[in-house]
């Protein structure tokens, strides 16, 4: 039964019927928040997340395989989204560990364990460059989390922007760093890649 209501809501929405997206976001965005959580473990990030999961299902509500389960679907975009959350903000917290890069405390597999001449002072005044060469918006968005500790609604307030407006420039600028961190660590320490 509940497949058959859920299978009718699929052939809606892909209709661009908006109660019927409606009716489909009430009866699984409790679910899908929780489902995120469990990723995440971040409420905010979680309800960012399952918001995030049905625009991408409104966008690309013509392409919807009606006859596949929608709230299979939901729950593996949600996934999806998490896992990426959650691999971004690894490696930003890679980038950002000032406290590691700081008192000299790395693991085997950091590129500068067994660098005992590495510079940290230069290698901060490097990521400090990288930073401030990010277009503005991302430079923006990002200080403000990382180094104001705000979150995304109040950047989204500073800004005057939405909240996925927010999480997008951070993105983009973690990926931004990430790209010029590879390329750094294939120059200077190419035995360590």
């Amino acid at each position: 039964m509940q497949e058959d209501l859920y299978r009718q809501l699929a052939s809606r929405i892909a209709a661009s019927d908006e109660q019927a997206f409606d009716e489909l976001f009430r009866t699984l965005y409790a679910q899908l928040v929780s489902y995120s959580f469990t990723y995440t473990k971040d409420k905010e990030t979680a309800v960012d997340i399952t918001q995030q999961a049905f625009i991408k299902l409104w966008q690309k509500r013509m392409e919807l395989d009606v006859d596949k389960s929608i709230k299979a679907y939901m729950y593996r975009i949600v996934r999806n989204l998490s896992l990426n959350h959650n691999r971004d903000t690894a490696a930003v917290d890679y980038i950002f560990d000032f406290d590691n890069l700081h008192n000299g405390r790395h693991t085997a597999d950091e590129p500068f364990a067994d660098d005992e001449s590495a510079d940290t002072p230069a290698r901060m005044k490097l990521l400090e460059q990288w930073i401030s060469s990010l277009p503005e918006r991302q430079k923006d968005a990002l200080m403000l989390s990382k180094f104001d500790g705000l979150d995304h609604q109040e950047i989204a307030e500073i800004m005057e922007v939405s909240k996925n407006t927010v999480n997008n420039h951070i993105v983009a600028a973690i990926k931004n760093l990430k790209k010029r961190y590879y390329q750094y660590l294939k120059t200077s320490h190419a035995g360590y890649v």
